[in-house]
């Protein structure tokens, strides 16, 4: 079964110099933290802000080479943890044909957000994530209106 979620924010994570984006489930309950790398991060971030670069960056390039070649991402969903790495998948169609397309969940994330694809998540990434290490790291974390900040 895969879960809807949505982008809750991007926090950084000062301990690992690394940025964490949150994926929340709609139903409130799931909670996702994906570390990141601080270019990912700036183009999820440009992606929720509606900001447009000077010069498209790689997931922009995508979006105009997509809907030149006609292909639609009709979502995007983050598959599987293995050893602490996480995986995606590119749901895109094309002339009605459907296909799959390997992706890393960052830049499979800052191109749903330029597509307005939904994301999801497998619920087994959510068992194979550890609730009690989330919980206990959202320890560090406050909570305001924009989300989670260190």
């Amino acid at each position: 079964m895969e879960v809807l979620v949505h982008i809750s924010g991007i926090v950084n994570d000062s301990a690992t110099n690394s940025y964490i984006v949150l994926l929340k489930g709609e139903r409130g309950e799931e909670i996702l933290p994906i570390w990141i790398g601080i270019l990912e991060a700036g183009a999820i971030a440009m992606a929720l802000e509606n900001v447009a670069p000077p010069r498209p960056m790689t997931q922009d390039l995508m979006k105009t080479v997509f809907d030149v070649a006609g292909v639609s991402v009709e979502r995007i969903l983050i598959n599987d943890l293995r050893e602490n790495t996480f995986y995606a998948t590119l749901c895109l169609a094309q002339d009605g044909k459907k296909f799959e397309v390997d992706s890393r969940p960052s830049d499979a994330l800052a191109i749903a957000l330029r597509h307005k694809a939904p994301i999801y998540v497998n619920e087994e990434v959510f068992r194979k994530q550890a609730s009690e290490s989330v919980d206990s790291w959202f320890r560090n974390f406050e909570k305001d209106g924009k989300g989670y900040n260190a």
